[in-house]
């Protein structure tokens, strides 16, 4: 869900519910509203997370979905600066959440131009017992379909004063593509993580540049 729309994954299907989306703030989180389909509260667990224009916690999620009711973990992200698509070509987001204390959140821009992950710049946190601790180097590995979407990941997190990395490893349970008026398409992907012998889940989402052929 976001200012503007909502995308909602049953067994693996995105549809978007139809009515206006109201996100504003209640206490010390938000509320969020689209008529006759769902009523969330988000209530923060994390401190907010720097992430490369934006803000991120981790929230504890309750509320309704339809006609089920809903208690479980996801993400509040503030935009702080709007991305300059002038000087990239994409941008990726990563969520992956296991507990209330163990969370992983990472954001990934690839500049105009860049030859390969080496150019790309990224920034993630990892969350363990409650700490957020901002990882020094973070390698993403993406496999995506014949249509360019994410299917799996893998992801290397160099933590300070750690000889070797923390590995983590995913794969989409389901997705979809959103075209918007900007010229730019979003894939959103619902991920299944894996990290020290464990499972999360959480998200995985591709921004593009989609600029016209020239003429």
């Amino acid at each position: 869900m976001r200012a503007g729309g909502a995308l909602l994954f049953e067994q693996g299907r995105a549809s978007s519910p139809p009515g206006e989306v109201d996100v504003h703030p209640a206490g010390e989180g938000y509320r969020a509203i689209v008529d006759g389909s769902l009523e969330l509260s988000f209530s923060p667990l994390s401190p907010p997370l720097e992430l490369g224009g934006s803000r991120t916690q981790v929230c504890g999620v309750a509320g309704r979905v339809k006609d089920a009711t809903l208690d479980c973990l996801g993400t509040l992200v503030e935009t702080t600066a709007a991305p300059v698509w002038a000087e990239l070509d994409a941008l990726r987001s990563l969520s992956g959440l296991w507990d209330a204390d163990t969370a992983l959140l990472a954001s990934v821009r690839r500049p105009r131009g860049a030859r390969g992950h080496g150019e790309e710049l990224a920034t993630a946190w990892l969350v363990h017992d409650g700490v957020p601790v901002l990882v020094e180097e973070t390698r993403l590995s993406t496999v995506y379909d014949a249509s360019g979407r994410q299917r799996s990941a893998g992801l290397e997190l160099w933590l300070p004063e750690e000889d070797l990395p923390r590995r983590a490893s995913g794969r989409a349970l389901g997705g979809t593509s959103l075209e918007l008026e900007s010229g730019l398409v979003v894939n959103v992907a619902a991920f299944e993580w894996r990290m020290d012998g464990r499972e999360g889940q959480g998200l995985y989402e591709l921004t593009l540049h989609d600029e016209p052929a020239a003429a």
